[in-house]
């Protein structure tokens, strides 16, 4: 197995310094071109290695105030977002909802951690949650007996402006530690579900860097037009190249191709960095492809959220 750095976990927005670990090549992983290859640790970040969705919570969650209004959410039965913000309820001792999309996933790990970590929980078959999207989840509120300003409410995957400004607190740290210039530029891949963390990271990015979005499915068009108003609502000048360039045969969301089944537990195996199917293993087969194309440093961002990585998932 090739050598790693030891890991830290980092409980506190105070202290965001990123762990950037570098991945040498191996004969599993042999990168043939002149490039580095260098993962930026957001898996050692939070209670339970919660990565972005950590940052994306730091905006977006009300104070510890004795009348904080409850915190309402939705997502699926695998949620990374709902799970963070399980956790960051339960340490900041907040009511919160979770709204779980169908009713044949009732118990799934992720959902035992939910319960576990006390988030109450609503159930919400396929096409209704199909319609509170369309609404922009306005109809949430109500079905608790409450009215919209009466909570905190938080859409899918957590994403929104505030989403994006905590994610900016989390790329400028770690573009501080690279220091991108013309003479050592930086290619950087970070998964795209929502678009809100590849938004932040674009909005902190200097002339010197390359974004490559991977997004977690087959998303068509959506994607990028989300990207695009993410990024105008920061109301920052772009200076970078951004760009979408999905994972090829990696498998559409939420579901596991052989080849990337195989490129998960060789990754892991190799180096002891664990990948999921969803986001981080496609991520990592782009990032090891860019390599091969020029010597630039090549980094990829490990946004964290593992729980579904030891569970099985539906084959492509």
């Amino acid at each position: 197995m090739a050598k790693t750095t030891a890991v830290r976990l980092i409980k506190s927005s105070s202290d965001i310094t990123p762990l950037i670990q570098l991945i040498p090549a191996s004969t599993s992983f042999p990168q043939p071109g002149q490039g580095q290859f260098l993962v930026v640790r957001g898996d050692c970040i939070g209670a339970a290695g919660e990565g972005n969705k950590y940052f994306k919570l730091l905006y977006n969650l009300p104070s510890l105030e004795a009348e904080a209004p409850p915190v309402v959410s939705v997502g699926g039965p695998w949620s990374n977002h709902l799970h963070a913000l399980a956790h960051a309820c339960a340490a900041r001792q907040l009511t919160v909802h979770g709204f779980i999309r169908g009713l044949d996933y009732s118990n799934t790990p992720t959902i035992d951690t939910l319960r576990s970590l006390g988030m109450q929980l609503h159930h919400l078959d396929r096409v209704t949650y199909r319609a509170e999207r369309d609404q922009q989840w306005q109809g949430l509120p109500e079905r608790l007996g409450l009215a919209s300003d009466q909570v905190c409410l938080l859409p899918e995957g957590g994403s929104n402006a505030a989403a994006v400004r905590g994610v900016r607190v989390w790329a400028r740290s770690i573009f501080d530690a690279l220091q991108p210039s013309a003479v050592d530029p930086v290619t950087l891949y970070v998964g795209a579900g929502t678009g809100a963390t590849m938004a932040g990271f674009i909005c902190e990015a200097s002339e010197h860097c390359r974004i490559v979005g991977v997004p977690a499915g087959r998303f068509g068009n959506w994607l990028g037009d989300a990207v695009t108003r993410a990024i105008a609502a920061q109301a920052v000048p772009v200076e970078c190249e951004w760009v979408l360039e999905d994972g090829g045969d990696a498998g559409n969301f939420g579901r596991m191709t052989d080849w990337l089944r195989d490129f998960i537990s060789g990754f892991d195996r190799e180096y002891g960095i664990r990948l999921d199917p969803v986001y981080t293993g496609k991520v990592a087969r782009v990032a090891l492809e860019g390599v091969a194309h020029d010597q630039r440093r090549h980094v990829m961002i490990h946004t964290g959220g593992l729980q579904r990585a030891a569970f099985p998932v539906l084959q492509e």
